[in-house]
C-alpha cells in the first residue's frame, strides 16, 4: 500500500523542527529539516504499517485547507509511505537483531 499523509512541521526555539501528524495523533522530531522529513516517513511508514498489520481502520488524509496551523513559522508537507518497503526494512532490521543475540 502506498499513499501520503500531510504533517505539520514546527520550527523549534532551540533549534530543529517538530513534526506532527494530524491523522495519526502522533508526532515526531529532527535537528535539521531533512532529519525531520526522514523521521516523519519512518514514523509513517511504521504508523501505517501496524494499523494494517493490526486489522486498523486507515484514516483519510486531512485536507489540506482544513489544517490549522497555531504555530509562527510551521507549514504543512506532504508524506509519503509504502508498507511494503518499510516491512523490506524491518526486516532487515530484525535480521541485524537477530544475528547480534
Amino acid at each position: 500500500m502506498k499513499g501520503v499523509y500531510p504533517c505539520i512541521l514546527v520550527p523549534e526555539e532551540l533549534g530543529g523542527f517538530s513534526v506532527l501528524f494530524p491523522d495519526f495523533g502522533g508526532a515526531t522530531q529532527g535537528e535539521t529539516l531533512y532529519e525531520a522529513l526522514e523521521m516523519a516517513e519512518d514514523f509513517l511508514g511504521f504508523a501505517v504499517t501496524s494499523a494494517v498489520d493490526n486489522g486498523e481502520k486507515i484514516p483519510t488524509p486531512t485536507n489540506l485547507k482544513d489544517i490549522v496551523i497555531e504555530d509562527d513559522g510551521a507549514f504543512v508537507s506532504w508524506i509519503k509511505f509504502d508498507t511494503d518497503a518499510y516491512r523490506k526494512i524491518l526486516s532487515k532490521s530484525n535480521r541485524k537483531m537477530e544475528n547480534k543475540m
